[in-house]
């Protein structure tokens, strides 16, 4: 009689415990640790994006768009303002500016993204500049702490350039302070120098040395290269060579 329900109980469990049997439940909890760093590890986009873009060259989007991820998870805007809305959003983002396609004055883009490079929120900002454009890119290097990248660059370099800044050796003295700034607004919108003491309230001789300041950061050497500089910069459709 023992010997025959020691049969059935193997025969319906496979042991001779009586605790023993085969689980229908779910996976064991470190199979699903197991499954779950797998998915968090799988690569894959999320809903928030890499680069807000702000441009109107049709070609560049398609080109990122088309670029190994992350770089080609990005969302493009054709204004600062609707970028600066969806950094609300998205925070982590990381901010890329054409200025080749630019509709405004190049010093009216830059003074607006001053404010969010200089002061709260410390917004990091990436410039996309052609190579041969000299002038853009030393104005641009001396507005603030932005990161000048090359437009014609590969999409890997362009990731890499995007991960880690090359700000080495840059400190905060070679940025044109905010008086020098208004200076250089005020000299973009036609004034004169006497004209600008009177507006900043100022003696003409600290105007005079606010511009000799200008001068030594962009590496000119008259008042007339830098307004003949600022001239070409206020055209959105000029070429500089």
């Amino acid at each position: 009689m023992r010997m025959t329900v020691r049969r059935y109980r193997r025969r319906r469990k496979g042991s001779d415990s009586l605790g023993f049997s085969f689980s229908h439940c779910g996976a064991p909890f470190f199979d699903r640790l197991v499954y779950l760093s797998q998915s968090i590890n799988q690569p894959r986009k999320t809903d928030t994006p890499f680069i807000i873009l702000v441009t109107r060259d049709k070609f560049l989007h398609a080109g990122i768009q088309h670029s190994p991820a992350p770089v080609s998870h990005c969302c493009v805007f054709d204004t600062l303002e609707s970028a600066f809305s969806a950094l609300e959003n998205w925070p982590s983002a990381r901010l890329v500016v054409d200025i080749e396609s630019r509709a405004t004055p190049l010093t009216d883009l830059l003074n607006a993204l001053r404010r969010w490079v200089l002061y709260p929120p410390f917004l990091a900002v990436s410039l996309l500049i052609r190579a041969d454009d000299y002038d853009t890119r030393l104005f641009c290097k001396t507005t603030g702490p932005f990161e000048v990248v090359e437009r014609q660059i590969s999409a890997d370099t362009l990731h890499k350039a995007l991960i880690r800044p090359d700000t080495a050796g840059v400190t905060q003295h070679d940025y044109f302070s905010r008086d020098e700034w208004t200076v250089l607004q005020y000299l973009s919108q036609g004034e004169s120098l006497r004209s600008i003491a009177a507006l900043c309230q100022r003696p003409y001789s600290r105007i005079i040395y606010r511009l000799g300041r200008i001068l030594s950061k962009l590496g000119l050497s008259h008042r007339q290269e830098l307004l003949h500089l600022l001239n070409r910069l206020s055209d959105p459709h000029a070429i500089t060579y």
